[in-house]
């Protein structure tokens, strides 16, 4: 059997959801021919910890945590994300850079100077690491796989230092979406210089969706471009859990432009008509709550149906998604490219979907898999009566949609890893050079 080494900051049990696509990854790559190494850090002491995975079923993976040293993980600061599923406060949207004036403008982009990385100092030693593991586990190609963007400079040093191909992945762009949209424009131009220098040297880019891919195409910096999606295990067990209420879920976090405000108004909106209370209704989210969604909420009178809960084991999630009446899903304001890792523990979990989002491409996988459906932010009406099919279905004893199979086999993680196994066979072939 071929051997990658699949190079990822995060990789479980941490609660990351990047860390799950490495993991998917190592897990099926097998069945295509490719073992792997996984090269990934040590959870810092007292993080909470998934026991929902387990090394155990990755019997052709090997994985080191040994990205950072004991000393450099004892020097980096815990660094408040809000994306990160293990802290229980609300998260609050910063006011953006660009409405604030005077000195809090200038502290404000001071903050997004780096280009890379707050750990950019640590790519030399993380290089020569990844380095030396290629060399021991014979790697034939180094998979990359970024944020943080220093794993992806270090693997393309690393496969120049031993002469193997390297393939960068990018779970979210690096030079566009939310997350650069923050920051002064001269960085964004650094910032493209510096991605237009390390796609240029990569064998091939892997992404997470179509759109993305096609950005990265029509910019011309990468020899091969390639769109592949996370994906779901489809071997993983899920033990639905119903609730007594018609339940709504959202299975993850809210944070800065990614907030729940479309749907608890169209909450509020139907219980009022419906003349539904606590024990009939409520939207659950599973991750950490936006305070502004908590203001919402209370604003409109429907508090008390609105719950919350983080730091949720994934299988225990999963379950009371795949219990659930809809499952929802939230874009990134107006933001394409993003698919987010919770659609597919939908499409696992076979739960209804209602998206508010603009991405046409979350559209198409909900229509081809009969799954759920897609609106706009502000079609109110269109959420709303969504809702009241699911009061309605769960009233009726019937299921609220009939999902396809075959095409849902098509977004697994199986096929997934598949797809990965040949572009891995291509840049092989090719080289590193």
């Amino acid at each position: 059997m071929r051997r990658a080494l699949l190079v990822s900051y995060y990789f479980p049990p941490r609660f990351s959801v990047g860390g799950k696509r490495a993991y998917r990854f190592a897990k099926f790559l097998p069945e295509h021919g490719w073992a792997t190494t996984v090269l990934t850090a040590k959870p810092p002491r007292g993080e909470r910890l998934d026991p929902s995975f387990a090394e155990a079923d990755l019997p052709a993976c090997d994985v080191r945590r040994d990205y950072l040293t004991d000393a450099e993980l004892a020097r980096m600061p815990r660094r408040a994300l809000g994306s990160d599923g293990t802290v229980e406060a609300p998260t609050e949207a910063p006011l953006p850079v660009a409405r604030r004036r005077g000195l809090a403008r200038v502290a404000a982009e001071l903050r997004y100077v780096r280009v890379i990385g707050p750990d950019a100092g640590l790519i030399p030693a993380l290089a020569a690491r990844i380095a030396r593991l290629a060399r021991e586990a014979s790697a034939e190609v180094i998979f990359a796989s970024g944020a943080p963007w220093e794993t992806v400079l270090a693997g393309l040093l690393a496969g120049r230092a031993v002469g193997r191909p390297v393939v960068v992945d990018f779970r979210d762009p690096w030079s566009f979406g939310p997350v650069m949209a923050t920051r002064p424009a001269w960085v964004r131009a650094a910032v493209a210089l510096v991605e237009r220098a390390a796609v240029g040297a990569a064998a091939a880019l892997t992404v997470t969706s179509e759109m993305t891919r096609d950005a990265y195409a029509a910019r011309g910096i990468a020899r091969r471009v390639a769109s592949i999606r996370t994906g779901f295990d489809p071997d993983a067990a899920v033990a639905p859990r119903r609730d007594g209420a018609v339940t709504l879920v959202h299975f993850g976090n809210c944070y800065s432009e990614r907030t729940l405000a479309p749907f608890v108004r169209a909450l509020a909106a139907v219980a009022r008509r419906r003349s539904l209370g606590p024990g009939a209704i409520r939207l659950l989210n599973l991750g950490r709550v936006a305070g502004s969604d908590l203001r919402l909420a209370e604003e409109l009178g429907v508090s008390r149906l609105f719950e919350h809960r983080a730091v949720l084991p994934y299988a225990e999630g999963l379950g009371l998604v795949a219990g659930a009446d809809l499952a929802l899903l939230t874009g990134f304001g107006d933001e394409p490219y993003l698919l987010p890792g919770k659609l597919y523990d939908y499409l696992l979990a076979r739960a209804p979907v209602l998206a508010v989002s603009p991405s046409p491409e979350v559209a198409r996988i909900l229509e081809a898999t009969r799954l759920g459906w897609t609106h706009a932010a502000g079609d109110a009406a269109a959420i709303e009566r969504r809702i009241e099919d699911a009061v309605d279905a769960r009233a009726a004893g019937r299921p609220l949609v009939e999902p396809d199979g075959a095409a849902l086999a098509g977004l697994s993680a199986r096929a997934a890893a598949g797809a990965l196994a040949r572009l891995f066979e291509e840049v092989a072939a090719r080289g590193a050079g």
